[in-house]
């Protein structure tokens, strides 16, 4: 059997076939032939994973539905028995067994996903699902199983439970999110990835500017990467007529770092919210408590992405929240909040009604104040990556300590180091699609569509031309990168 993810050919074929046969069934049959279809996808990439997948379907499937039949102390007993196991086998298969055979994969993402709808049945938000091929589907959905984004099962088990209708609509708007996912992992992700490992597996031989480059190139990477593969998981569940939400909301342009957490990998950092934050306490149990329950959380985090390294990233992440609320809590009781008239305000900042009357509130000053706040959580982010691309502890130190006291900027520019192993020509290309990519988040974070805009105001014709021409580029870059290195998304490995 041929391993199948969604930047390879095999996929490509796979996808329409499923989608054609989705939409002749009848709707209440559809989610068996999606069954099907998952484990295919699935377990193309080792038959093993069959075990720890049945597992985690397993005792959530049954968990769930004692919990509704039986009486609350039971029912905690259960739940907490049923997150015990499940959690066990994350520790198992991401600390202790890592990298083996016989770790399942995806499991970081589907057993969340299951534990959350045991959590859910619990509290009562939703019912237990009684048809387990149904629930095995929810858990083993194929656009979302290797690597999200994480499905709530408020969401995702009613659209199983009624069948989907093709919806014209719907369909080009995953088509679309389906070409930008692969502009973003083939197109810029993959390229920089080159360049990233060359600088990181040879720090001792490059300028610490030429690594402090690598790193700025890195945030850039992971996030074509994991947005460009979320894209494609959600693109490809809207072709089969689902409604999946956003997993990325312009992350880079976040003004601190809880707002960064409010734009990147957004269906984990929730889940981690609803299902470990807000039950240790969140911010209920005084401040103290609450800096203690965001830290234990990206703990948490760190660990579910493998431990190690990751655990440093989490701790950095979780101080910067930290901080940010201290920050927030003098800026407070130095400026308490105060209710002003508007012409109040207009004396207070100088400002003075344009020619409709409206008032101009310092937009000049606000502007300037984001930009510099983007920037500072942008450092403060780049500089936790470091720790999440290093191999270990002490080869990030070792990155780090270039940086701080080998930097050469000279160095870098005059022996080209900058170009990290490639040519000027493949920079000035990566460069461009770059700058492309945060255009196309800027009109994004003014809510501006490019798909929408596209849809309005060009022909059908050469909408669709243009589609096609980008969609066979594409094929035609993935047959000449076929097997090559890079080609692996990076959280396909938690």
């Amino acid at each position: 059997m041929c391993a199948m993810s969604f930047n390879s050919i095999l996929y490509i074929l796979f996808l329409p076939i499923v989608i054609w046969i989705h939409f002749t069934l009848p709707r209440r049959y559809q989610y068996i032939w999606l069954f099907a279809a998952s484990l295919l996808f699935y377990l193309s990439n080792d038959i093993r994973y069959v075990f720890g997948l049945s597992f985690c379907i397993a005792t959530t499937y049954f968990a769930a539905i004692l919990i509704e039949k039986t009486k609350l102390f039971n029912r905690k007993i259960i739940l907490g028995l049923c997150i015990s196991v499940n959690v066990f086998a994350l520790i198992l298969f991401r600390l202790l067994w890592k990298g083996s055979a016989f770790a399942p994969l995806g499991i970081s993402f589907y057993a969340l996903q299951a534990m959350g709808y045991v959590i859910d049945v619990f509290r009562g938000k939703t019912v237990s699902e009684k048809n387990v091929i149904r629930y095995a589907v929810y858990v083993a959905f194929f656009p979302t199983v290797i690597s999200g984004p994480i499905q709530r099962s408020t969401v995702l088990l009613p659209q199983l439970r009624n069948g989907r209708s093709f919806d014209y609509g719907k369909a080009r708007i995953g088509l679309y999110h389906l070409l930008s996912g692969y502009l973003l992992k083939i197109v810029i992700a993959d390229q920089l990835a080159g360049k990233v490992s060359f600088a990181y597996n040879n720090p001792d031989t490059l300028p610490g500017a030429a690594l402090l480059w690598a790193t700025f190139l890195y945030a850039i990477q992971i996030y074509c990467d994991f947005a460009g593969y979320s894209a494609l998981a959600i693109g490809s569940a809207e072709m089969l007529g689902f409604d999946m939400d956003a997993n990325f909301r312009q992350p880079y342009f976040a003004v601190s770092i809880k707002d960064f957490w409010g734009r990147w990998h957004i269906s984990l950092s929730s889940w981690l919210r609803d299902y470990v934050y807000i039950p240790l306490g969140g911010s209920r149990k005084g401040k103290l408590r609450t800096q203690f329950n965001l830290m234990v959380t990206f703990l948490v985090s760190g660990l579910w992405h493998g431990g190690g390294n990751y655990i440093v990233w989490g701790i950095l992440h979780g101080a910067y929240n930290i901080a940010g609320n201290i920050r927030r809590q003098l800026s407070l009781k130095r400026n308490p909040p105060v209710m002003k008239s508007a012409a109040g305000l207009m004396k207070d900042s100088g400002d003075r009604p344009d020619r409709k009357g409206r008032l101009n509130q310092g937009r000049y000053y606000t502007v300037v104040s984001r930009i510099f706040h983007m920037a500072v959580t942008f450092v403060l982010v780049d500089f936790a990556w470091l720790f999440f691309r290093a191999d270990s502890f002490e080869h990030a130190l070792n990155i780090l300590k270039r940086i701080l006291f080998d930097f050469h900027f000279k160095e870098m520019t005059f022996y080209g180091s900058y170009l990290l192993g490639g040519t000027r020509a493949e920079l000035v290309c990566i460069l461009f699609c770059v700058i492309a990519v945060f255009l196309v988040d800027v009109l994004h974070e003014k809510n501006k569509s490019i798909e929408k805009m596209m849809k309005d105001k060009v022909p059908i014709v050469i909408r669709w031309t243009v589609y096609i021409i980008l969609t066979l580029l594409l094929i035609l870059v993935m047959i000449r990168n076929y097997g090559q290195a890079a080609t692996t998304f990076i959280y396909e490995t938690f």
